[in-house]
């Protein structure tokens, strides 16, 4: 049984912009499993308030409400045929009811995998309401690496409602959402190691030899090939303080060392592994970081002083990948990305 929408005001909402991260299932329950402090500042709601509420419920607009969770629903497929997968991260302007009753403007910055949703909230409480009778959604990662999209749109007539519109993809590669403490270059401790992983879904050990409940309160660095430290650390930093999305390649460790006591592989033996991130931060709240897992690399070599010989491996494009690097935008509005939308009705 689901916790009703609460109705009580725990704080003073925020006059401008703020931003919160929130977890939820990709069910058609959507039921909500955490959400950070700030959701606090940004709807009034404390997050005891919320958990195993129905995300669903707090949109005020006139669209149907099951337009957001069918959004995230799996296309039903023969058992005998290879899985497709639809885009996993999302991008959409959505009216949240507040604790006040007054509905507030959020930009949702959604990820999905393993049969959740964690997603990044932007409010925008000094814009009026307008009602958003349809829900526009741009796919941000349908253009990733070695994705061959089809131009038909699935459609299911359920009743008198019609299924989201989705353009499917077949995807087989492994992904996985951490959430990361935001980063702050002046802390000594984050210099070093980085931030700490705050949340790591089960699906990690698909791309690194990691149990993702060892991964909690470890540094991120310790993931990630000593060769690209600084490239992440870049991209790092360049996440806090915005909340706009971002994209970058990098290498992780196949067998990081993240347990003390645990058999250290040695760098030259430990193999890398290629992802593509994109990743979102709070104001507060930390980081969502979505990786999807490419290819498997051999360790790199070393010229005679030791250091490594870089190949540029965050830059460089294969002729079967189209990276987002240069047409990724969070602005439905104003993207250059190739079509990538669906009209929820």
């Amino acid at each position: 049984m689901f916790v009703p929408v609460p109705t009580t005001l725990a704080k003073d909402i925020a006059l401008s912009p703020s931003s919160y991260i929130g977890i939820h299932t990709s069910d058609s329950d959507t039921r909500v499993i955490f959400v950070s402090e700030g959701c606090t500042t940004a709807v009034g709601y404390t997050p005891s308030q919320l958990i195993n509420t129905r995300a669903k419920d707090f949109i005020e607009d006139s669209m149907n409400q099951d337009s957001y969770s069918d959004l995230y629903q799996e296309e039903e497929t023969n058992e005998l045929a290879e899985p497709e997968d639809e885009a996993n991260v999302y991008s959409m302007w959505i009216n949240i009811k507040s604790a006040r009753g007054a509905p507030v403007l959020h930009r949702i910055i959604s990820f999905k995998c393993d049969a959740t949703i964690v997603y990044l909230g932007v409010t925008f409480p000094e814009v009026p309401f307008r009602d958003h009778s349809e829900l526009e959604v741009q796919t941000l990662d349908r253009e990733l690496a070695q994705l061959s999209v089809s131009p038909e749109k699935q459609v299911q007539s359920r009743g008198k409602r019609s299924a989201p519109h989705k353009f499917m993809t077949r995807n087989r590669q492994a992904k996985c959402v951490l959430i990361l403490e935001n980063y702050a270059p002046t802390d000594e401790r984050q210099q070093v190691s980085g931030p700490l992983i705050t949340f790591a879904l089960a699906s990690i050990d698909r791309i690194i030899d990691a149990d993702n409940t060892d991964l909690i309160n470890t540094p991120f660095l310790k993931l990630v090939a000593p060769e690209d430290i600084i490239h992440v650390t870049k991209y790092l930093e360049s996440l806090s303080g915005s909340t706009d999305v971002k994209f970058e390649r990098f290498v992780l460790l196949s067998r990081p060392r993240i347990i003390e006591g645990d058999i250290e592989v040695r760098d030259e033996d430990n193999m890398r592994v290629l992802v593509e991130g994109l990743g979102a931060a709070s104001s507060k709240d930390g980081v969502v970081l979505f990786l999807r897992k490419l290819r498997t690399l051999p360790p790199p070599k070393r010229h005679n002083m030791h250091e490594y010989i870089h190949t540029r491996i965050g830059t460089t494009s294969d002729d079967d990948h189209l990276s987002l690097l240069d047409i990724l935008s969070t602005d439905p509005e104003t993207t250059d990305a190739a079509p990538g939308w669906s009209q929820l009705r």
